[in-house]
């Protein structure tokens, strides 16, 4: 069973304690507690600490530009569970609609790896958005209740609609 990771927020681990990596091709639309709905895209990581194994299932959320993180309720798995602990990993992924596919990680180069997983969303601080402030932000500065010319607008729309009856 995997349960999310509150205060884990990026993976920032060198590349080389990553054994495996699988992730989604397309991306799925998740709605995470928190977060708005909106379109997710999924990694399988197994890291290696030793003679242990910690699983995680991350998502980025493409929205919002932040991850969210799933490990095993039992934490870091001795090396002989590893390989189970990925599967149900890989389950728990599917479950949710994605198709994890293998990216051949433990093939390639120590360079290729580095870009690779440097180059995932998941391994990066996440920037936050720059919205743009509405317009409704000028009229507040000059006095005018956006509710009130919500109101007029309302019953001018109004007022054409019955007039056109």
């Amino acid at each position: 069973m995997f349960v999310e990771h509150k205060q884990l927020k990026v993976l920032n681990l060198p590349a080389t304690r990553v054994a495996r990596l699988n992730s989604s091709g397309c991306n799925v639309q998740m709605a995470f507690p928190g977060y708005p709905p909106q379109m997710c895209a999924a990694y399988l990581v197994s890291v290696n600490s030793g003679n242990k194994v910690l699983v995680v299932v991350g998502f980025y959320l493409s929205e919002s530009r932040k991850s969210v993180f799933f490990v095993p309720q039992k934490g870091e798995v001795p090396v002989e569970d590893a390989e189970r602990t990925f599967e149900e990993g890989f389950v728990f992924a599917e479950s949710m609609g994605f198709v994890l596919s293998e990216t051949d990680y433990h093939l390639r180069s120590a360079a290729e790896q580095q870009k690779l997983w440097s180059s995932l969303p998941i391994c990066q601080i996440s920037q936050p958005t720059q919205k743009e402030t509405p317009q409704g932000g000028d009229r507040m500065a000059k006095g005018v209740d956006p509710l009130e010319e919500h109101r007029q607008r309302s019953l001018k729309s109004l007022g054409r609609f019955l007039a056109s009856m």
